[in-house]
């Protein structure tokens, strides 16, 4: 057969003819949904109106249970965290670079919009969760932490970093319970760890293309080292294989190993992904010539990982997209994206590398192939302190104590999707009031389902759409006694001041350390994420206004 060996996955776009088990919800099962997440709803003026569950794979790992998130609530509220963020995104900045004209655009524009759109989804994926744990009983209560996250880093010659995100640090919990987080807890508490990457193809997310999506998980393992926000080289297979030394490895041998794995006769039989980065060519050539077919996209690694080597997922070939050899992306990306492989039955290996290397852009693409492992003194420092410098290749066992814990993970359908084309886009239908938004779930057991949703605004879709914005939204353009006029009212009213906060901490995260459930803000670190570009002079009028007008939120100045 004859097919071409390198191509993009939106020209040639999987389809699947796998399981699909559909149970669309009858009337007594949405009550029960709008009144398990009452709160959450109401909290946005809606209401579940339709729904369907597609079993996509039910073969059990026979390796976990569901543990706390055996309780429906909490497991559902996962769910309702990756769609409502979606939702958002889809209402405020979905396409948003479009509606610029063409001679408009710039780096630094494409880039705020970027940073609109993880803004929005982290807030209201950050106020999902705070809501639903405030509403779980005693004896069923849990306090999530988040573990791992994406966006802090800067990144040379293209973003500045700092992007709005729920960052390491950030607690989801009942006060009480938030209060005492690194002390022992009461019984009836359960601990979660989180990951999130906010939404896995942001650039797609402002050009509105396809496959862009929210990201989370939580587990109940510990997470026993963080990874490095830095770049991140991979090795993945939808079969388990034995972890292999990838320094001692070269990537036919790899796809090798991956194959057999996979019970793939031959090593042509593989389709391996990678993004469309310079820094790839060479490791795509390579696996050209052995015959391995390359599918590339131009964003988003995340989301590929985990549907690898799904059965009755083809592309228009015959090819399965089984692997991935040698890609470079995110750390945040790998974790979230192989704990749901893994659950699946997959394996991944990962290898950190030189992101300061790998986004010089004066580079030709077998220099930055060649010099991914050449680590700068802070990015070894950085490696030095999460352990990483006798293992330079580590599994998602490196990262979690069990990763076979109770867990869940939800992916939430900004845009289109090319990988698992029954995943729709939000959509909206003014006529009727209604949104429509499609999640994608692997739990610890193994299973995946798609949730298609449809969620009646009850106000309408204006004022969904106003009651899902962000609280900075409102303090945007605004200066002096006006801005401290602005910021006094989100703190005179409780729910408003509660979204503030959360905002606040979804956005200056890089310069506050959490105490308790209090912060301690760091004002060099501010002059530094002004210079470096990734906040302005306008977030630091926010933040000592903030300071001076919510005290109570800060450690004293001398603590």
């Amino acid at each position: 057969m004859d097919y071409e060996l390198r191509f993009d996955i939106a020209d040639q776009r999987l389809q699947y003819d796998g399981m699909q088990k559909t149970e669309p919800f009858g009337p007594d099962h949405v009550v029960e949904f709008n009144h398990r997440h009452a709160t959450v709803l109401a909290r946005y003026g809606l209401s579940l109106s339709r729904a369907r569950e597609t079993v996509l794979a039910d073969t059990l790992n026979n390796l976990s249970n569901l543990g706390a998130l055996r309780n429906r609530q909490l497991r559902e509220s996962v769910i309702l965290a990756a769609a409502l963020s979606a939702v958002a995104v889809g209402l405020h900045g979905r396409g948003s670079l479009t509606k610029y004209p063409q001679s408009e655009i710039t780096n630094d524009l494409a880039n705020s919009l970027k940073r609109a759109n993880d803004r929005i989804a982290a807030q209201i994926m950050s106020e999902v969760l705070q809501t639903t744990t405030d509403c779980l009983p005693p004896g069923e209560e849990v306090l999530i932490a988040s573990t791992i996250t994406e966006g802090v880093r800067a990144k040379p010659g293209y973003e500045a970093g700092g992007n709005p995100t729920i960052a390491v640090g950030a607690l989801f919990g009942k006060q009480e319970h938030r209060a005492r987080y690194g002390l022992p807890m009461q019984r009836g508490v359960t601990l979660l760890s989180m990951g999130n990457d906010v939404i896995d193809g942001t650039t797609k997310s402002v050009t509105g293309s396809h496959s862009s999506l929210t990201c989370l998980f939580l587990t109940e393992s510990n997470v026993k080292r963080h990874l490095p926000d830095i770049y991140v080289q991979r090795w993945a297979g939808g079969s388990y294989f034995e972890e292999f030394n990838p320094r001692e490895t070269g990537l036919l041998e790899s796809a090798e190993i991956i194959a057999r794995a996979s019970g793939l006769p031959r090593i042509d039989d593989l389709a391996t992904f990678f993004l469309d980065r310079k820094r790839h060519y060479p490791a795509m050539d390579e696996l050209n010539r052995a015959g391995i077919c390359t599918p590339y996209d131009s964003d988003g690694d995340l989301f590929p990982a985990v549907i690898l080597d799904q059965n009755g997922l083809r592309f228009p070939d015959g090819h399965r997209l089984n692997s991935m050899i040698g890609e470079i992306g995110g750390s945040a990306e790998w974790a979230v994206g192989v704990l749901p492989l893994v659950w699946r039955g997959g394996q991944a290996i990962g290898m950190l590398t030189s992101q300061s290397v790998l986004t010089r852009t004066e580079l030709s693409a077998e220099r930055l192939w060649a010099e991914r492992f050449h680590f700068t003194e802070d990015e070894f420092i950085m490696i030095q302190d999460a352990r990483f410098e006798h293992k330079p290749y580590f599994s998602i066992r490196d990262i979690l104590e069990d990763p076979f814990a109770g867990g869940i993970s939800a992916f939430g359908s900004i845009t289109d999707n090319y990988y698992l084309p029954q995943m729709k886009g939000v959509t909206t239908d003014p006529t009727t009031d209604t949104i429509s938004v499609d999640v994608l779930t692997v739990n610890s057991m193994g299973v995946m389902e798609c949730w298609q949703l449809t969620f009646k605004c009850h106000e309408g879709l204006t004022a969904t759409t106003k009651r899902m914005s962000s609280p900075k939204e409102q303090l945007s353009g605004l200066s002096g006694a006006a801005l401290e006029k602005a910021v006094s009212a989100l703190l005179k009213n409780e729910d408003t001041n509660w979204r503030f906060r959360i905002c606040f901490g979804n956005e200056y995260y890089p310069a506050l350390i959490p105490v308790r459930d209090r912060m301690l803000l760091l004002r060099r670190a501010i002059d530094g994420l002004i210079d470096r570009g990734a906040l302005d002079e306008h977030d630091r009028a926010i933040v000592e206004v903030t300071c001076r007008l919510a005290d109570d939120w800060f450690v004293p100045h001398d603590y």
